[in-house]
């Protein structure tokens, strides 16, 4: 592997390294400081914590479908662009990520929302087959084109089976505010790149993501909404891959929680039966006779087909109470 003898340079002061990281820290901060960012953020804080948007006339004016987006997007460029020139070798401190298709920098992130600038590849979106499904997840959702033009469609779920799906021209000063559980926003292709400014919240809850076909409505796939049930189900996982026994009357707990999302219970519920036959069994009884829970169908019929295939099982099943 050959390196440029000014990288090799660089890369052998971490002094210097620190220092312009450091210019990328200061860039970031003066763009918070700013006066447009500065209300902007305060008003994504009062967001975060559940204030209607109607209520921030700072952060709802982005999505109004006038110019005010691209304008805030400028401020952060403006502010960035000179420390990225300066130091070649900072790392913008905003949390981001990239993939064939899109690019998304997070510029504000507290509790359950987050406001992000997301950059769609007009190549990358064509090498890509055209989606056949669409997600739905408890949240609320907004986003306006900043810059460029493309193509899309607005699924829509209204309970009966089936998809509406309608088609959208994206272009500058496009505005969509929705509701994530029945609608979603499908990108089909762009012109060059297509810069879109997202704003969202999740409500609270265990609601599943559920991704749906477009052709006929048939459910396709659910899981967890939130990243913390997400950590808990690898937890939860890894508990029984490690043969943890002593973690059974744990599991037992996280089934038997209405509080918890129905995947993760049900997978601590089995967990907890592989590990402690015993102990599972009985998490099962208790939760089939749990009425009223939304898992008590299934463990009932869990119960009923694991005592007709060990009958022995009946013997520890405990007196309805």
């Amino acid at each position: 592997m050959q390196f440029n003898p000014e990288i090799r340079t660089d890369l052998s002061d971490p002094a210097g390294l620190q220092a312009q990281q450091a210019a990328h820290q200061a860039a970031l901060d003066r763009w918070r400081a700013s006066p447009p960012a500065a209300a902007v953020l305060d008003a994504f804080a009062a967001f975060a914590a559940g204030r209607p948007l109607s209520a921030l006339p700072a952060l709802a004016a982005l999505f109004d479908g006038s110019d005010r987006a691209r304008r805030f997007a400028e401020g952060l460029a403006a502010s960035f662009l000179p420390a990225m020139a300066a130091a070649r070798f900072g790392q913008v401190p905003l949390r981001h990520s990239h993939s064939r298709a899109a690019a998304t920098v997070m510029l504000a992130r507290e509790g359950e929302a987050s406001l992000s600038l997301v950059a769609l590849d007009g190549v990358g979106l064509a090498l890509q087959p055209c989606a056949a499904s669409a997600a739905f997840a408890q949240a609320e959702e907004w986003d306006v084109v900043i810059a460029g033009t493309g193509q899309g469609r607005l699924a829509e779920r209204h309970g009966a089976p089936g998809i509406a799906v309608h088609p959208l021209r994206l272009e500058p000063g496009v505005a969509l505010g929705r509701d994530a559980a029945r609608e979603a926003l499908l990108v089909d292709a762009a012109h060059g790149t297509l810069l879109l400014l997202r704003l969202r919240r999740r409500r609270p809850g265990p609601e599943p993501v559920r991704e749906f076909a477009l052709a006929d409505g048939a459910p396709l796939h659910q899981s967890v909404s939130c990243a913390r049930e997400s950590r808990h189900e690898i937890a939860v996982a890894l508990l029984g891959r490690m043969g943890r026994v002593d973690a059974a009357p744990l599991l037992a707990e996280i089934a038997a929680d209405p509080a918890l999302g129905d995947m993760l219970r049900w997978q601590a519920l089995r967990k907890c039966l592989a590990l402690d036959t015993r102990a599972g069994f009985l998490a099962v009884v208790r939760l089939a006779w749990a009425s009223g829970d939304p898992l008590a169908h299934a463990a009932g019929a869990l119960r009923a087909q694991l005592i007709e295939a060990h009958p022995i099982l009946a013997e520890i099943e405990p007196c309805p109470v």
